[in-house]
């Protein structure tokens, strides 16, 4: 095992113009046990490794060699880090002060917990909520509570919530040993929810902690409503629905999806073509086998029931009216 128990560990592709900032946040924080500061590298041409190396000597660099992707490229720094807590961080972040400490004793607070979610703020509007945790919508997808709403301390408090998210979040090892890493299909986005709710499957918990803050620039890495950021979103969620939902719960979902695709109330923010749609339907028919293979392991593996996943439903439209 590493001498230390939490790695913080920061995945980049070409993100050179953040890491200043990112890593001068990180330099300053501490935990119990100790902390290990990682970048894990997703074969930048930009000459980020290189600028990091002579700036933040003391970071770990993790080289991949090319671009695998948010869910690939955490899953092979999952493999070269043994520590207990591994923190995952977005590149495009800046951490505030007592950040990492809050996180780490979130979780040593409980053993159940497998995550630890984060308080994410826009970088360029600090005082809006991006996330407080991931709501499990009714349409399957996966919704950030509190985004989009003025902090006026409603979420102050410590608590459980459905599940974390990814900008960044603690990851409890034998928690990752108990179900697995990340779904490499989903390459980006989707990824933390759907591995949320394989933890929740197995009985573990997640909670956000308030107390961990960090600012976050939306959307910096792939671009808000570009075409690869609606078709990674799109395929995806439908893949986590059937993966990990149950037969009522992914029936009644695909229905509301094809409303909403139809224009129907609910429409989604931004306008998808016929074009987009096809390649949706098209990775979903090729991924169909394996998707069906992984459902039957992991619901085989259930130690709690549907009903108390489902529990955790929120409506689709509270969420849309709320978010704007």
């Amino acid at each position: 095992m590493s001498p230390a128990r939490t790695a913080v560990a920061v995945l980049n592709q070409d993100g050179e113009r953040f890491l200043d900032a990112c890593f001068q946040a990180l330099a300053g924080q501490e935990a119990p046990g100790g902390r290990e500061l990682v970048l894990v590298d997703n074969g930048s041409t930009d000459g980020s490794q290189d600028r990091l190396a002579a700036a933040f000597p003391e970071v770990r660099v993790i080289r991949l060699g090319a671009n695998l992707g948010y869910a690939a490229g955490y899953n092979r720094a999952f493999e070269m880090l043994d520590h207990e807590y591994v923190v995952l961080l977005n590149n495009d972040t800046r951490v505030r002060p007592g950040w990492l400490q809050a996180l780490v004793a979130a979780a040593d607070a409980d053993p159940d917990v497998a995550a630890v979610t984060a308080k994410l703020v826009f970088a360029d509007r600090p005082n809006i909520i991006q996330s407080t945790g991931t709501l499990l919508l009714s349409d399957g997808g996966g919704g950030d509570r509190g985004f989009g709403e003025e902090d006026r301390g409603q979420y102050r408090d410590r608590e459980e919530v459905f599940g974390f998210n990814g900008g960044s979040a603690l990851l409890r090892r034998s928690a990752l040993d108990d179900v697995g890493g990340f779904d490499q299909r989903f390459f980006s986005y989707y990824e933390d929810t759907d591995l949320s709710w394989r933890m929740r499957l197995r009985g573990w918990r997640i909670i956000y902690e308030p107390q961990a803050v960090v600012e976050h620039v939306h959307a910096g890495t792939s671009g808000e409503w570009s075409e690869s950021f609606m078709f990674h979103v799109d395929r995806n969620r439908m893949l986590m629905m059937l993966k990990n939902g149950s037969l009522g719960f992914v029936a009644s979902a695909f229905r509301k999806v094809g409303v909403r695709a139809a224009g129907g109330p609910g429409r989604e923010r931004s306008p998808r073509s016929g074009r987009h749609y096809g390649r949706v339907l098209g990775s979903m028919v090729a991924n169909f086998p394996a998707v069906l293979l992984n459902r039957a392991r992991s619901r085989g593996r259930m130690t709690v029931s549907d009903a108390e996943i489902e529990r955790w439903v929120y409506p689709r439209e509270k969420w849309d009216a709320a978010s704007g």
